[in-house]
């Protein structure tokens, strides 16, 4: 994965962080590839796991000494027209330090068109992603709060994700949200 600080650098516009998630997430969703969890393996001795909860894994894993914690889980359905893709993962991040936050992101396996908005649909209430970089999707906390995001994550029961790639095919993902409020606890306690 491509760090997301070239594109920062080039264009303070396409993307305004709040911390310094930009450097960190693309490491996680790395450190997820080589840790295994793709091929259904336990992760590497870096990461801990805290907790499953349904379709939701809960880990943590230190970082110049403070915590990162982050949950994620596989679609339960994948359609749309695209002939071949990677994996597709959704993933809620938290980090100690400074100021604690949550930070939603997700994958649909191919490079998206940056011109659009990756849409998130939680028991009927829409989110858009604005914020991409490749195969990365955030929100844009100037248009939603990742807070209102995980907030609807906790109460539902589906989350669909709606991407579009560069080459014009799309996906359609979607994710039980059964366990994910407990996957959550699991994070919020360890890093708190």
């Amino acid at each position: 994965m491509v760090c997301r600080f070239d594109s920062y650098k080039t264009d303070f516009r396409v993307f305004r962080p709040r911390t310094a998630w930009f450097l960190v997430l693309p490491a996680l969703w790395g450190a997820l590839l080589f840790a295994g969890l793709f091929a259904g393996t336990e992760p590497a001795s870096a990461q801990q796991l805290l907790a499953r909860h349904g379709n939701w894994s809960a880990y943590v894993w230190t970082e110049n000494g403070n915590k990162v914690c982050y949950i994620f889980s596989k679609p339960t359905k994948q359609e749309g027209d695209y002939s071949r893709r990677g994996e597709p993962y959704a993933m809620v991040s938290r980090r100690m330090g400074g100021k604690t936050s949550e930070e939603v992101s997700v994958t649909s396996g191919y490079p998206y068109d940056e011109k659009s908005k990756v849409r998130l649909k939680i028991d009927g209430k829409n989110y858009a992603l604005s914020l991409i970089d490749k195969e990365l999707a955030w929100a844009d906390e100037a248009v939603v709060k990742d807070a209102t995001i995980v907030r609807s994550m906790v109460k539902g029961l589906a989350l669909s994700v709606r991407g579009t790639s560069k080459k014009g095919t799309f996906s359609l993902d979607t994710y039980s949200l059964r366990g994910f409020s407990a996957a959550r606890k699991a994070i919020v306690k360890a890093c708190p």
